[in-house]
C-alpha cells in the first residue's frame, strides 16, 4: 500500500532505498492483525447494498454505522501500518562501541564514524597553547595592509566600501573589542585585547544530540531528512580552571556582559578551525566549514567534512598522478562497487564546562582520546545530574535569571536596562550540552527494553514518535531553521509529555505523535488566543480593558502556558519547590534587588516561573494598531529542570502560530475530520509525504533588502525613549543615530540586531496588516525546496581540495563558509558594527543573484484585503492616537470625520500614494487589489519604505543599487496576460476586465428582460380569443439561463462591444475609421425555457421543427417591433444581422453577438419515457441533458464561486492563456478547467480553531489561494500530481454530495478502470450534476439532498440506490496522451514558476516561459501544418513567440505616457479583426449589416480534421494565435490493414 506513492515527495525514496543494508522490522513494535489486510480491503471497496431495498430504517442504520466504524478502524490500522514501514527505513543506527551483536541493526559505515570522531579527538587534543585575540578572526583581503598575510581563495571576498577593507569571518560584537577599534582608530597606544587558550589539553570533546542519545534518537538517514546528509553534533567544552593566577582562565570575571563570552568563544572555534584545516591534518579531517547555529551568527560552529576514500593520499601525489590514471582508477572503483559517498558530517560546537559535567564524566570510564560506550550513552538517572545543588561555574548563578540585564551600553548601568532574558539564554545554552543529553538519555532509559539478546534493536516509542516528528515538520519547513524547531527541541517536548503521563509507555508512535499534537495546538504559548479580534481589522482599539500596552502584556501572562520538566521521580510542582534556582529567585524578590528598576511592588513577579512570563511576553498585539510596541520578544516557555534554561526560547511568535495552525491541521487529518474531497489523499500522505514548504505556503512574497536596514546598535529599554549617541560610543559614524524607531529595535540588546530585524519587519508588517493577513512569515533556512544534496551531487569527481574550498549548498540552505577560502557569497563583517547590514536567515540559493535581502511570506484574507480604511483609535485615546501615528507616519494617519460622527485618524488606501517609491517602479492593474492583494501590497511597501528603510546607509555600500530596489510581489506582472493598467489618464475600455465582464452581463440582464416582458401572452378580446405577445409567440418566456463563460467572468478576451451589432465606435478605444466586419470569438450562448404546455408535439422530429419553428418566430417578432416603432427602450439595442439555423438563432444586441437555443423538457421527458431508444436517441439524450440541463448547472456552479472568491475568475483566464500556449485548445475543456479551479478554491480551507474553547489559535493551513499567482500554482499542483489513474476528482462547492455519494462514486470508478486502471476517461471529474437522472430535477435539488438527514445530517442509507454517477465535463477530452502531457508541461511550468519566485527579480519576465512552447518542442510532432498568416489576427499569443512586454508610449499630451499591457494589445488586435475583413466606417454612410457573428475558421478546420482523422492522428493548436497545427500519429495509424477486393 505504501509502495504506491514513492513518486509524491522525496520521502518517497525511503521506500527504495539501495544504500546500506535494509533494517529488519523492529521487535518492539506491536504485530498488526492479521485482519489488517481485509481492513484495508473494505476501506477501499465498501459500497452500500442497493439490492434489498426492503429493509427496515433500523437494520439499515445498524449497518451503516457498522460499515462507519470498519471505516474508521481500517484507516486507523492503515495509518499504523504505513508509518511502521516508514519508521524502519527510516532509522539511523551507530553503535559507541562497533560490537559484533550490535553490527545487525547498524549502519555499515558506522566505523567509519567511530575511526573519524577518534581522530578529531587527537588532533584537538593536541593542540598548542596560545594566545587569542580578535587577529585570530581578521580577514586578509588583497589589498589590506599591516603585514596580513594573504590566504589562499580569499581572492573573491568583496570588501567594504570604505576604509582600509578589513573583515572578519565571524561578528565581533563585544564591549572590549570596539575599544580596542577605536584605540587603534585614534592612534593611542593600543593595549591588545586578548586571553589564553591552555590548548587541548583544556578542551573536552562530548557527543551530543542524537549521536549521545540512547538509540540514537533523532537520528535518521538522509532521505527521512530532508535530502540532507545527517549532521552529527559533538560539544568541544572548555574546562574553565585557573592556576590561581588572575586572567589565566579562559573566561571569568563579568564575561557573561556585553558579548565578552560570546567574541572569545567564537574566536576560539575559528583558531581550532585554522589549525585543524592545516595542511598535514586534511587527510585526516578533511574539510573545515564555519557555520552558525541556530542561524545565529553570534553562535559559531565548525561543520566537518570527513576526507574522501582516497583522502590518505596525498595532494601531491594526486597532482603527479595523470589524469587517464585517475579516470581509470574511478572507473575501477565504480565496477567494484565502491563508490566515493559522502554519509555524515560532524559539527563541532563549542562552550564552557561545568563543574557538575565534571562530576559526571569522572564516573565515565576509559580513556578521553578513546570513544567509549559510557561517551554516548549516558543512562545515569542521578537527580543531581538534572537538578544540581551546587553550582560552580564562571558566571554567577543569578546572573542566569530572566529578569537581568547582561547586555547593556557602556554608559548605562544594570539598573537602567531592560532585561535580556534572550541573550542569557543564549548562554545557559552553552553551559547545558551535556545535561540536556542526559535529560533525554534518563527518559529513553526508563522506555527502552533492558535485554541481553543480540538481536533486540534498542529503540522505544519515543524514537518511533521522535522520527516521525521530525519528518512532519521537515515536510513543512518546520526544522533546522533560525527561529523553529531542532531535534533536541522535540525530544525535550517528548520528555516533558512523558514524565507528565502525557504520553503513557504503552502508546504506538501514532498516539504519541497525536498527543504531542494535540499538546502544541491547544496550549496558548504566546498568550494571545484570547485577545479580542474585533474591530482589529479597521484598527480601532480592543476596548477599554485592553486599550494600553500595560494592560495587553498583563492579560496575555496571565493566558500564556509555561511548562517545566519534572525530575526523575519527582512531578512538575515538586520539581519548581525543589529547584535552587527558584528559591534563589525567591530570595531575591525578598531581598528587594528585583525593584531595582522602581517598578510597583505589585506588579513584580512572585515566582520564577511568573518571572520568565514577564521575560517573554511584549505588549505586541497584531489585533491593534494602536497599542505601542517596539520590542519583540515574545516566545514560548519550556524549562529544564533547574529552571535555568528555556529549550523554546529561540521560537519565534510567527513560526509559533504557524506550527499550532499545522499541529491543529494534523489532529483533523488523523480524527478523519478533513475529507479528502475525492483527492485520494490518505493521513499518512497528507502527514508525512507531501511536502509544504516556504516557497508554496503562501500568497505572495516580498523582498525587502537588507543593505538599507537601519542601523540600531543600542536600544534604551528603561524607558522607551531614543538615545542619540555618538559615532565612536556607538561604533558608528559622528552624528548618526544607532537607536530603535518606535515600532521595533528596542530589543536589540536581547534578540542581537539580526534576530531584531527579522521578528521586527515580521511583527511590524502583521501589525500593519491586521485581519487582511492570516499568516505572515520570513524565509529561513530549513525552509526552502527540498532538492539534491549539491555538495555530494558530484562528490566522486571532486578532491579533498576542492571540497574544503568550496560552500556547503543544500536543502538547508545554512550558512556555511570554508575556513580556507569563499567564492560563493559575499563573506567577511565589517569592523563597526553601524556598517553592518542585518545578516539574511538563509543563505541565498545557488540560482539566486542580487543583493541580500530578507524574503517575507505573507497568506492574504481575500475577505477584507480589500477594506480601503484603517481608523485608527478615539481622539481622546492620546497613547493609541500615537502609537497609530508612529506605525502609520504623520503624513498617512490624518484627522477625518465619518458619516457616524466620529473624529479618529485613519488610513486611506484608495489612492496611489505619492511619496512610495515602490508604487511609482511597480504597474498598477485593474485588478490588482481584487486578485493580486494590492491594498496588502501598497501596505508592505509603505511599511518597509518608512520603517525599514534608511537610503543614507544604502548609498554608501557597494553591494546596495544606487537607486531604492523596488519592493513589490513576485510575478505581479503575470496580471498582464489578463488585465489591463490601471491609469486614469490614458486607461481605455478594453483595460479592464472585469468592466467588460460586467458590460455583457448587463447585455444580458436587458435581453432577458426584454425576452419576458415582451413574451407575456395576452388574451385577444373578439371572436377568435387567442394569446398573442409583443413577439408573436404562443407561449411566454419563463427562464432565460446564461451558459457562456463571459457570463461568469471565465472568458480569457471578454467580448467588446461591436459597433455593426447596436454598440458605439467609441468602445472600442481603436482607429474609428474601420471597424471589423466579423465577431472574433464564439457568441454569447444563452438558452431559454418556455411555460409549461400540453401542446407540444409528441413526436421527436415535431419537436425539432416546432423549436426551429420558435425561434424563427423569435426573430420575425423583434424584426416587426423595430418595423413598427414599438417604443421599447430596450429595442433600439438590436442591430446587425439576424440569423436562424435549426438549432440556434443568432442575433446582435447592444454591440454584443447573442445564440440562443431553446430549451423543452417535455424532449427530454419524451426521450426518457422510450422503452427501447436506439443508439441515435440515447445520443441526442445524452447531448441535450449535458447542454441544457448540465450546462446551466455548471455555470450556476463556477458563478457562485468566482462570485465568492474573486481572484478565481482571474485563475481560470489565466489558465486558459497557458492551455492555449501550450497547443491544448478544446483537448482540455474549459469547463474542466473551472472545475479544477473551483476545487481549489473551495475544498481547502480548514479553519483553525481549538477543541476546547473554540478559540482560533492561528491561521487558514489550507486556505483557498487568494493571488492570482497562488490560485495558478495550486491549479498546476493539482493538475501535475493528482493520481487520475486511480482516483476521481470530486468537485463539490456546495457540499451537495454526502458521504454516501462519494463511496458510490469511488465504487463506480474502480469498476470502470478496472484492474489494469486504464478503463474510462482519461481525467475522471464528477461534479453534483454528474448522475444519471440529473435531467429530472426541480429548480437547485440534486441528489446530495436527498441523500441526508438533515436532523443529524447523517447519509441515509439507499437514498441515491440505482444513481450512477460518471463524468459528463470530461467524458471525451482530454484522451490519454494529452492528459500525460499537460501533466508534464505542469509539472515543468510550476517548477519553472517558483524558482523565479525563489530568484526574485522584480520586472523580469523570465516567468514568460511558462507559457511558451520552445522551438524545439515543435520537433516532438509528427508533423506540422503552417497557417497562412492573414488568418492570425494576434500574433502576441502566440506559442512560440509571445508578446508579454508591458510598453509605455507618448501621448499627444505633453508629458503623458500610456502603458499598454499585452492582454490590452491582444484584445485591441481581436476588435479590429482580420485585416481583409475590415470596413471603412464614416459617419454620413450607412454601413452594411452583413456581419459575421462567428469567425473562427482554423477552429473549424481543426474541429473537422478531428471528426474525420481522430482514428489516425491527434491534433494540437493554439486557439488564440493559431499558426501553427500540430499532428501525432496515433501508434496504429501506420499498421497493415487486410486489404480484400471484395
Amino acid at each position: 500500500v505504501v509502495k504506491t506513492k514513492r513518486s509524491l515527495s522525496y520521502t518517497t525514496h525511503i521506500y527504495h532505498h539501495k544504500g546500506g543494508r535494509r533494517a529488519p522490522k523492529n521487535k518492539n513494535m506491536p504485530a498488526a492483525p492479521h485482519e489488517d489486510a481485509a481492513l484495508m480491503a473494505a476501506s477501499q471497496l465498501v459500497v452500500p447494498d442497493t439490492k434489498d431495498k426492503n429493509n427496515k430504517a433500523g437494520q439499515s442504520d445498524t449497518a451503516h454505522a457498522s460499515s462507519s466504524a470498519t471505516n474508521a478502524l481500517a484507516r486507523s490500522n492503515l495509518l499504523r501500518l504505513e508509518t511502521s514501514e516508514l519508521l524502519q527505513e527510516s532509522f539511523l543506527h551507530i553503535h559507541p562501541t562497533g560490537d559484533a551483536n550490535n553490527a545487525h541493526y547498524e549502519a555499515k559505515w558506522a566505523p567509519s564514524v567511530r575511526s573519524y570522531l577518534t581522530q578529531v579527538k587527537e588532533v584537538i587534543a593536541n593542540l598548542g597553547e596560545a594566545t587569542l585575540g580578535p587577529d585570530v578572526a581578521k580577514l586578509a583581503s588583497p589589498g589590506s595592509k599591516g603585514g596580513n598575510v594573504k590566504e589562499k581563495g580569499m581572492e573573491h571576498v568583496l570588501t567594504n566600501s570604505e576604509g582600509d577593507g578589513t573583515r572578519y569571518r565571524i561578528p565581533l560584537l563585544s564591549d572590549k573589542f570596539t575599544k580596542s577599534v577605536e584605540a587603534s582608530s585614534a592612534s593611542n597606544p593600543l593595549t591588545s585585547w586578548s586571553f589564553p587558550f591552555a590548548g587541548g589539553n583544556s578542551l573536552t570533546v562530548h557527543p551530543i544530540g542524537s549521536l549521545a542519545h540512547v538509540g540514537n534518537a533523532g537520528l535518521a538517514n538522509r532521505h527521512a531528512n530532508g535530502n540532507v546528509v545527517p549532521v552529527l553534533d559533538v560539544a568541544v567544552l572548555v574546562n574553565n580552571k585557573s592556576n590561581g593566577e588572575e586572567g589565566d582562565a579562559f573566561v571569568g570575571g563579568k564575561d557573561y556582559l556585553n558579548h565578552r563570552y560570546t567574541d572569545k568563544r567564537n574566536i576560539l572555534a575559528v583558531h581550532i578551525a585554522k589549525q585543524i584545516s592545516q595542511k598535514k591534518h586534511r587527510s585526516k579531517i578533511g574539510a573545515v566549514h564555519l557555520t552558525q547555529m541556530f542561524g545565529d551568527s553570534t553562535k559559531v560552529g565548525l561543520m566537518l567534512t570527513p576526507p574522501s576514500d582516497d583522502g590518505q593520499q596525498s595532494d601531491s601525489s594526486k597532482k603527479k598522478s595523470s589524469k587517464k590514471k585517475r579516470k581509470r582508477e574511478s572507473e575501477e572503483n565504480t565496477k567494484k562497487g565502491k563508490k566515493n559517498k559522502l554519509r555524515f558530517r560532524i559539527r563541532l560546537v563549542f562552550g564552557v564546562k561545568l563543574e557538575e559535567d565534571e562530576k559526571t564524566s569522572s564516573k565515565k570510564s576509559g580513556d578521553q582520546k578513546d570513544i567509549s560506550e559510557d561517551e554516548y550513552s549516558t543512562d545515569s538517572s542521578d537527580e543531581e545530574t538534572e537538578v544540581p545543588t551546587s553550582w560552580s561555574s564562571w558566571i554567577p548563578r543569578s546572573r542566569l535569571l530572566p529578569n537581568r540585564s547582561n547586555n547593556r551600553s557602556t554608559s548605562q548601568s544594570d539598573t537602567n536596562n531592560s532585561s535580556t532574558p534572550h541573550y542569557t539564554n543564549a548562554i545557559a545554552e552553552d553551559l547545558h550540552f551535556l545535561s540536556t543529553t542526559d535529560l533525554i538519555s534518563s527518559t529513553l532509559s526508563t522506555l527502552t527494553p533492558n535485554s541481553s539478546s543480540s538481536n533486540v534493536t534498542p529503540t522505544s516509542s519515543f524514537h518511533e514518535i521522535l522520527l516521525l516528528l521530525k519528518v512532519w515538520a521537515l515536510q513543512r519547513g518546520l526544522l533546522r531553521g533560525h527561529d523553529s524547531y531542532t531535534t533536541t527541541t522535540l525530544a525535550v517536548i517528548l520528555c516533558y509529555l512523558y514524565r507528565t503521563k502525557g504520553i503513557g509507555r504503552r502508546m504506538g508512535a501514532v498516539q504519541g505523535f497525536t498527543a504531542f499534537m494535540k499538546f502544541w495546538s491547544e496550549n496558548d504559548w504566546l498568550g494571545e488566543d484570547s485577545l479580542s479580534s474585533a474591530n482589529a481589522g479597521a484598527g480601532e482599539s480592543m476596548g477599554a480593558s485592553l486599550s494600553s500596552a500595560k494592560a495587553v502584556k498583563a492579560h496575555k501572562m496571565k493566558k500564556k502556558s509555561a511548562f517545566v520538566i519534572p525530575s526523575q521521580g519527582r512531578n512538575e510542582s515538586q520539581t519548581i519547590a525543589s529547584c535552587a534556582q527558584s528559591r534563589l529567585y525567591i530570595e531575591d524578590v525578598r531581598g528587594g534587588s528585583s525593584n531595582s528598576h522602581g517598578d510597583d511592588t505589585a506588579t513584580i513577579p512572585k515566582t520564577l516561573l511568573e518571572c520568565f512570563k514577564a521575560a517573554y511576553t511584549s505588549p505586541a498585539s497584531n489585533h491593534s494598531s494602536s497599542i505601542a510596541n517596539n520590542s519583540h520578544v515574545d516566545s514560548p516557555i519550556l524549562l529544564d529542570p533547574s529552571m535555568t534554561l528555556n529549550y523554546l526560547a529561540r521560537l519565534s511568535p510567527s513560526f509559533v502560530r504557524e506550527s499550532r495552525a499545522e499541529a491543529y491541521a494534523a489532529l483533523r487529518c488523523i480524527h478523519g475530520h478533513e475529507m479528502d474531497g475525492g483527492s485520494g489523499t490518505s493521513a499518512f500522505h497528507k502527514l508525512f509525504l507531501e511536502t509544504n514548504r516556504f516557497w508554496t505556503r503562501y500568497d505572495a512574497y516580498v523582498r525587502v533588502p537588507l543593505g538599507v536596514f537601519p542601523r540600531i546598535i543600542v536600544a534604551d529599554g528603561g524607558s522607551g525613549s531614543k538615545k542619540k549617541r555618538s559615532g565612536k560610543a556607538s561604533g558608528g559614524r559622528g552624528g548618526e543615530s544607532n537607536t530603535p524607531s518606535k515600532v521595533w529595535g528596542n530589543d536589540v540588546n536581547d534578540l542581537g540586531y539580526d534576530e531584531s530585524a527579522r521578528r521586527g519587519i515580521v511583527e511590524v508588517l502583521a501589525r500593519a496588516l491586521g485581519d487582511r493577513a492570516m499568516a505572515i512569515r520570513a524565509f529561513t533556512c530549513g525552509n526552502g525546496d527540498i532538492q539534491n544534496d549539491l555538495s555530494t551531487k558530484n562528490i566522486n569527481e571532486m578532491s579533498n581540495e576542492d571540497v574544503a574550498t568550496k560552500a556547503i549548498l543544500d536543502s538547508d540552505q545554512c550558512y556555511t563558509v570554508p575556513i580556507r577560502g569563499s567564492s560563493c557569497y559575499q563573506f567577511g563583517y565589517e569592523v563597526r558594527p553601524a556598517d553592518r547590514s542585518p545578516a539574511s536567515p538563509a543563505i541565498p540559493s545557488y540560482s539566486t543573484a542580487g543583493p541580500p535581502c530578507i524574503v517575507i511570506g505573507l497568506r492574504i484574507n481575500p475577505s477584507t484585503s480589500r477594506r480601503i480604511v484603517d481608523r485608527g483609535p478615539p481622539a481622546e485615546d492620546i497613547g493609541g492616537s500615537d502609537a497609530f501615528v508612529a506605525l502609520w507616519g504623520e503624513k498617512f494617519a490624518q484627522l477625518r470625520r465619518f458619516q457616524d460622527g466620529a473624529i479618529v485618524r485613519a488610513v486611506v488606501w484608495n489612492q496611489l500614494q505619492p511619496d512610495s517609491v515602490s508604487q511609482k517602479n511597480t504597474v498598477q492593474f485593474h485588478g490588482i487589489d481584487r486578485s493580486m492583494g494590492g491594498i496588502a501590497e501598497r501596505i508592505v511597501q509603505h511599511i518597509v519604505k518608512l520603517h525599514f528603510t534608511d537610503a543614507k546607509h544604502g548609498k554608501k555600500r557597494k553591494d546596495v543599487p544606487r537607486s531604492l530596489p523596488t519592493v513589490a510581489f513576485e510575478l505581479r506582472n503575470m496580471l498582464s496576460f489578463i488585465d489591463g493598467v490601471a491609469d486614469s489618464s490614458t486607461s481605455t475600455p478594453l483595460s479592464n476586465s472585469l468592466d467588460l465582464h460586467k458590460n455583457v452581463m448587463t447585455a444580458f440582464d436587458s435581453l432577458a428582460d426584454f425576452l419576458r416582458r415582451n413574451s407575456a401572452t395576452t388574451i385577444t378580446i373578439g371572436i377568435d380569443k387567442r394569446k398573442v405577445s409583443n413577439l408573436g409567440l404562443p407561449l411566454s418566456v419563463d427562464e432565460v439561463e446564461p451558459l457562456s463563460p463571459c457570463l461568469r467572468y471565465s472568458s480569457l478576451f471578454p467580448p467588446v462591444p461591436h459597433p455593426l451589432l447596436g454598440g458605439t465606435s467609441t468602445d472600442l478605444g481603436s482607429d474609428k475609421r474601420k471597424v471589423s466586419g466579423v465577431n472574433v470569438g464564439s457568441p454569447i450562448l444563452v438558452q431559454i425555457r418556455f411555460e409549461g404546455s400540453s401542446k407540444w408535439p409528441t413526436s421527436l422530429n415535431a419537436m425539432g421543427a416546432a423549436k426551429c419553428a420558435m425561434l424563427v418566430q423569435l426573430a420575425e417578432g423583434i424584426e416587426k417591433m423595430k418595423q413598427d416603432g414599438n417604443n421599447d427602450s430596450d429595442l433600439d439595442g438590436f442591430d446587425g444581422p439576424v440569423d436562424v439555423t435549426p438549432n440556434y438563432l443568432d442575433v446582435g444586441y447592444r454591440g454584443y453577438s447573442f445564440r440562443i437555443i431553446v430549451r423543452a423538457d417535455q424532449e427530454l421527458r419524451m426521450l426518457r419515457g422510450l422503452w427501447n431508444p436506439t443508439a441515435e436517441a440515447k445520443a441526442l439524450q445524452l447531448s441535450l441533458i449535458n447542454r441544457h440541463v448540465r450546462g446551466a448547472m455548471h455555470h450556476s456552479l463556477i458563478h457562485a464561486v468566482h462570485t465568492q472568491n474573486p481572484s478565481a475568475s482571474s485563475v481560470v483566464r489565466l489558465v486558459h492563456r497557458w492551455v492555449a500556449s501550450h497547443m491544448l485548445s478544446d483537448m482540455i475543456p474549459q469547463e474542466a478547467v473551472e472545475l479544477m479551479v473551483a476545487k481549489i478554491y473551495t475544498e481547502t480551507s480548514a479553519e483553525v480553531e481549538t477543541s476546547t474553547s473554540n478559540k482560533k489559535v492561528g491561521n487558514m493551513v489550507e486556505m483557498a489561494p487568494s493571488t492570482v499567482v497562488a490560485g495558478f500554482l495550486k491549479f498546476l499542483e493539482l493538475l501535475s500530481t493528482h493520481d487520475w489513474a486511480r482516483v476521481p476528482l470530486i468537485v463539490d462547492p456546495q457540499n451537495h454530495i454526502s458521504i454516501y455519494d462519494r463511496e458510490v462514486i469511488h465504487a463506480q470508478f474502480n469498476k470502470i478502470r478496472g484492474p489494469e486502471r486504464r478503463g474510462g476517461p482519461a481525467m475522471y471529474i464528477i461534479s453534483p450534476a454528474d448522475y444519471d437522472g440529473v435531467e429530472a430535477m426541480v429548480g437547485s435539488k440534486v441528489v446530495g439532498d436527498n441523500a441526508l438527514d438533515t436532523t443529524q445530517n447523517q447519509p441515509v442509507p439507499g437514498a441515491a440506490a440505482g444513481k450512477i454517477w460518471a463524468p459528463s465535463v470530461t467524458a471525451k477530452f482530454p484522451e490519454r496522451v494529452v492528459l500525460s502531457r499537460a501533466v508534464a508541461l505542469a509539472k515543468c511550468s510550476r517548477d519553472h514558476l517558483t524558482s523565479c519566485i525563489r530568484s526574485g527579480q522584480i520586472g523580469n519576465n523570465n516567468w514568460v516561459a511558462a507559457f511558451q512552447e520552445s522551438s524545439a518542442s515543435l520537433t516532438s510532432y509528427s508533423a506540422l501544418l503552417r497557417v497562412d498568416p492573414s488568418y492570425i489576427i494576434d500574433s502576441g499569443c502566440s506559442s512560440t513567440n509571445a508578446d508579454s512586454t508591458i510598453t509605455s508610449t507618448t501621448t499627444t499630451q505633453v508629458g503623458n505616457e500610456k502603458t499598454t499591457s499585452p492582454f490590452e494589445k491582444c484584445l485591441q488586435k481581436r476588435c479590429s479583426g482580420p485585416k481583409e475583413l475590415r470596413k471603412k466606417h464614416y459617419k454620413n454612410l450607412a454601413l452594411e449589416k452583413d456581419t459575421l457573428h462567428e469567425w473562427q475558421p482554423v477552429k473549424s478546420l481543426v474541429n473537422a480534421l478531428r471528426s474525420k482523422y481522430e482514428d489516425y492522428a491527434v491534433f494540437f493548436y493554439n486557439e488564440f494565435a493559431p499558426d501553427v497545427i500540430a499532428i501525432i500519429w496515433r501508434p496504429d495509424a501506420f499498421k497493415p490493414q487486410p486489404f480484400s477486393a471484395i
